[in-house]
């Protein structure tokens, strides 16, 4: 349900209120989806882009609230 309502609002640029009510669900249970959905997607993101990164690479580098 998730990724049905994700595919409406950015893939077909629908407003979410139209995509919600196109999948017979309220709302507030579509805005509730699309937010933890995307979470999900922005960590896996994070996971992915670090993969090739060696964990001495991450673990030394300085955040910029460490300067």
């Amino acid at each position: 349900m998730a990724r049905a309502l994700f595919q409406r609002v950015e893939g077909m640029k629908q407003p979410p209120e139209l995509a919600a009510r196109a999948l017979s669900i309220g709302f507030g249970d579509a805005a509730y989806l699309l937010a933890g959905l995307r979470k999900d997607l922005a960590q896996d993101l994070v996971h992915v882009m670090l993969a090739g990164r060696s964990s001495i690479e991450t673990t030394n580098q300085k955040e910029p609230d460490d300067e």
